[in-house]
């Protein structure tokens, strides 16, 4: 019989390899980068990679122990520690793993019926040219992804909570339920819109650079009970992992990367898919592409976890998520993204 408390305490031995789950996506290159080139290994720690299905088992395995690490969306650390759709868990981070990243993209079938823009969405919606309302799947409610489809319906005039479906579906179902008509667009990370696009299922309405440039994505996060006993190592994994978000970002290891992240048991996609996402001209169909940097993992600070940022994150967390979010004290903030933690692994201070 499964017990949670026993196999956190199994797992929380320092002999115990440090089990490290991210899903299928193209930002989880650094985790990716860190196991398969040994940085991990040269900063003294031993981890297990492991590729899960989607953000709800990275959520729960996390909760019960059956994880001890993870690579998050960025609002999942307050959603634990809120408990909502999920036992109240005392999750924090201590480094943020990239920025932006994500892409809204609709159907074919929309662009056919004469949605080429934002405007014109706005309008196919309010003429009521269709009987039912448009159906848009995200990763979680928990996530940018929604935050930023919501922010930018918002912006059109488009109430997300009442005039379309919001729907959440695994990353890599999502160009599968466009295939299928299941659902009208996607907001998702790499490289799901640019299958969908190269496919010719969907073309690209916005990204997330363009609606929240600089925006934390994906973040490093653990449990307080795993970091109060295995805090070092924590700590070192952030030091492997800021050597693996340089290599990410460094355009003469982009070849070797986009082999490495090709593999079948990483994200089992050709680094010429992948490679949109590193260029310069983001390809969103139709000929059309949008000039600029689509995601970074490294530089001007990114990588800290810092509470400017992190605010962004919890308020759109009460502003967005359907549930009665009650808000919590802003001292939850601080405890949860953890500058210090980071700091002291960039060499720059003790942990207070």
């Amino acid at each position: 019989m499964f017990t949670p408390a026993a196999n956190i305490s199994a797992r929380t031995r320092r002999s115990a390899s440090i089990k490290l789950g991210y899903v299928r996506l193209l930002d989880a290159a650094p985790l990716i980068i860190a196991d398969c080139l040994g940085f991990f290994r040269e900063a003294g720690v031993d981890v297990n990679l492991t590729r899960e299905v989607g953000w709800a088992t990275i959520r729960d395995k996390l909760a019960f122990g059956e994880l001890d690490v993870v690579q998050a969306l960025s609002p999942l650390p307050f959603v634990m520690q809120m408990g909502i759709n999920v036992a109240t868990t005392e999750v924090i981070t201590g480094m943020v793993l990239n920025c932006n990243g994500n892409a809204i993209t609709l159907s074919n079938q929309l662009r056919e019926e004469g949605v080429d823009d934002g405007p014109s969405l706005r309008r196919y919606i309010n003429t009521g040219f269709n009987s039912r309302k448009l159906v848009i799947g995200v990763v979680s409610l928990a996530s940018s992804h929604h935050f930023m489809l919501c922010r930018w319906l918002d912006s059109l005039g488009i109430n997300p909570k009442q005039d379309v479906i919001i729907s959440v579906l695994p990353p890599d179902q999502m160009v599968r339920n466009l295939a299928s008509n299941n659902i009208d667009g996607i907001c998702v990370g790499e490289p799901w819109n640019s299958l969908a696009v190269e496919e010719e299922l969907g073309w690209c309405v916005a990204t997330s650079e363009q609606i929240a440039k600089g925006y934390p994505e994906k973040v490093l996060a653990t449990t307080e009970r795993f970091y109060s006993y295995r805090g070092e190592e924590y700590i070192a994994m952030i030091q492997a992992l800021r050597q693996a978000c340089e290599y990410c970002d460094n355009p003469n290891q982009r070849i070797e990367m986009l082999k490495i992240l090709s593999k079948s048991k990483y994200l089992n996609c050709s680094p010429k898919t992948l490679s949109h996402a590193f260029s310069t001209e983001f390809p969103m169909g139709y000929a059309q592409t949008v000039h600029g940097e689509f995601i970074r993992f490294s530089g001007r600070d990114l990588n800290c976890p810092d509470l400017k940022r992190a605010a962004l994150v919890y308020d759109d967390l009460l502003r967005f998520m359907p549930h009665n979010v009650s808000k919590l004290s802003t001292d939850l903030i601080p405890r949860v993204f953890r500058e210090s933690i980071y700091a002291q692994a960039a060499g720059l201070c003790e942990v207070r």
